[in-house]
This record gives C-alpha cells, structure tokens and sequence, in this order.
C-alpha cells in the first residue's frame, strides 16, 4: 500500500511537471512562431490616440491573436508616446498578440529630426515578421472584424492591395473626398488613379511581397503614399477595396498627408500619367480651361504641351479669350467640339453633375476617351 501511495504521489508529481513544461512550451511558441499578420504602426506625437489604436487591435475577432504582431516605431516622439507604449506590451502580449518595438523619444538636446511617415513605416516593417501588412496610424481605429475581413481576401489576392470603406472622424471632416473615396467602383480604383489615391493609405492590408517587390515607401515628404501607391501599379499590382468601413480616419491639423505640398502631388501625379498615357496619344484636348487646366498644362513636358489641340470650356468668356500660358497660344473651344482623347480638369462631383451629364451626352468611355485628372 505505501508502495501504491508513492507511485500515484510520483505519478502526479510527474503531472503537474508536464504541465508546466507544456506551459513553458507553449509560450514560447506563442512568442517565436512567425505571425501571420503584422500591424504596422508609426508613432509621433500619438500620446492623445495611441491608447484606441492599440484597444482596436487588441479587439481584433475572428482570427487567433496569437497570428497578430503589433511593430510600433516611435518616430522621435516629444510627448510621452513611449510610456504609452509600454504600458501596452503587456496587454497585448497577456493575449497572446506578440509586440515588438523601436525608436526612440526625442532628446531636448539632441539635433536628430523625425523620419517621417514613410521612414516610420518602413523601420516597422522592417523589424516585423508577418507574411502580411495590416498598416494603422496611431491616430485611427479599426474595426473588430478588420483583419480577419482584410485576411481572407488577402489569401487569394496576394498581389493587391487591399483597402476598405472608411468613417471620418469627426463626422464631416474632408466630407467631399470621403464620399468620392468610398463611393468607387471597382473600375475606378484604377481609372481615377490620377485624380488621387484611390484606396487610402490608413486602409491598407497587403502580402509582404507587395512591399517587398515595390522596395518600401521612398522616404519623400507628403508623397510616400503616392509614390507607393503608383510604384505598386508599375508591377501590375492589384487594387481591391472592401466596401465596408473598417477603418476610423482620424482627421488632425498633424497629418502629414493634409500637409503635402498640392504641387509636388500635381508633379508626381503628371510624371506617371504622361509615362503611361499621354505617350501613347499623338494629340489630345484638355476639358476645363481654369486654375486646373493650367497647373496641368505648366507641368506637363515641352513635347507633350505641343500634343495639345485645344482646351473646352463651358465659359464663353474664357471661349472668347482663348488659353495663353508660357507663350503657348491654344484655342478654346466649347465642350460640345472636344476631340477625344480628352483629360479632364474639372473637378469632379463638383459642378452639381452637370460634369459628368454632359460628358455622358458625348457618349465617351472612360479610360479610353478621357482619364480624370482633378
């Protein structure tokens, strides 16, 4: 009997041994085994927002957290966006979200300025292990079924980009561009690319080889997401957008993308769209002979300045006076005489829909007759 009594003390010795073995085991599985999923992170000055932008990850459903990593890198923040953050690793580390971060706070002393929005990412990136990039700014939330909505896609499309509807905040802020933004067809995702960004960057979920095969944001202020955005579809890349809003964008006087300078966003705009295009028209006609007509026509080359037959217009008086810029002398007709190939420089959703009325009177396709520009 004392022999039995031993034995089964042995025995559950031996139990509570393996249990904590497996234990051990399986945390370190959870913090070495490579994530599924990376959510990139850029960190300036984010102390007011940081806290919603890491408890909307944390809220993530339908996907295991431990196939979640949160890379944050602390761009030179000022404010205590560190403390912040470390206050946050073990949260999420206590649900299985593996966490690793860089960067640093800004020394009052010291002369280093911040990266940038691109540099940031790209330092996130870079120390992240997951075979696909969820990107969220510091400054907005997302959506408890956004990965998990954004992943099942991504799987199947793993040269795209993947975007998603999105809610301002606050509520009325870029009012016309957040309905031109989720209002988009499918189509138009690539036939007004040069009009703007057509998925926005806050929305983004891609395979790391998207990343990869583009070579990371440039690094150019206010025009990382650009370039990115236009480098993508230099590789055939895919653009797809689910309609459902999983993102909150946060509208602040901080960010760098309302920042950007409007001509250096014309300049990078026209340089890809007279690669692709224009070189391929012997002449064309430009539709609106406004502010917008002429900042295009100044940037555009010398060679494809002199492709241009004529500018329409609905304003008999700019009919009358013609268009006269950096010694060129063009004609001005009305819009019922445009020859296709035509772009268009009026802005559109922004003439009540007479636009867009009159242009489908002429009975032109998009992409083929005319691009949006403005």
């Amino acid at each position: 009997m004392a022999d039995l009594r031993v034995c089964i003390a042995s025995a559950g010795a031996i139990s509570i041994l393996l249990g904590a073995c497996f234990r051990i085991v399986e945390r370190h599985r959870r913090i070495y085994r490579e994530p599924v999923v990376s959510v990139i992170i850029p960190a300036h000055n984010a102390l007011p927002w940081i806290h919603q932008a890491l408890e909307s990850v944390l809220q993530q459903r339908g996907i295991d957290k431990s196939d979640i990593e949160v890379s944050i890198y602390n761009d030179l923040s000022s404010d205590a966006t560190e403390a912040a953050i470390k206050d946050w690793i073990p949260k999420l580390r206590a649900s299985g979200i593996s966490v690793v971060t860089s960067g640093s706070s800004k020394d009052q002393s010291s002369s280093l300025h911040p990266l940038g929005d691109g540099g940031a990412r790209n330092k996130a990136v870079r120390q992240s292990r997951g075979r696909y990039l969820c990107f969220l700014d510091a400054d907005d939330i997302m959506m408890p079924n956004r990965i998990s909505c954004q992943l099942k896609l991504a799987k199947k499309h793993q040269r795209a980009i993947i975007g998603s509807g999105f809610t301002r905040y606050p509520k009325g802020s870029t009012e016309h561009y957040t309905k031109w933004a989720n209002s988009l067809s499918p189509s138009q995702l690539y036939l007004h690319q040069y009009r703007e960004i057509t998925i926005i960057q806050p929305t983004w979920f891609l395979h790391r080889s998207v990343y990869d095969n583009v070579g990371g944001y440039p690094e150019l202020r206010g025009l990382n997401d650009m370039e990115f955005f236009h480098r993508h579809l230099d590789q055939k890349g895919e653009l797809l957008r689910i309609d459902k809003p999983l993102v909150v964008y946060r509208y602040t006087n901080n960010s760098l993308s309302w920042k950007s300078s409007r001509r250096d966003l014309l300049r990078s705009r026209i340089r890809y769209f007279q690669r692709r295009v224009i070189s391929q028209w012997k002449t064309f006609s430009v539709w609106g002979a406004g502010r917008d007509g002429k900042n295009f026509f100044i940037e555009l080359s010398k060679e494809n300045r002199l492709k241009i037959s004529m500018f329409v217009d609905i304003d008999a008086k700019k009919i009358e006076r013609g268009f006269h810029s950096l010694g060129y002398n063009i004609p001005v007709r009305h819009w019922t005489e445009v020859k296709p190939p035509v772009v268009i420089c009026v802005a559109w959703g922004r003439t009540g829909g007479d636009l867009e009325r009159n242009i489908k009177s002429l009975g032109l396709v998009e992409g083929k007759d005319y691009w949006h520009f403005s």
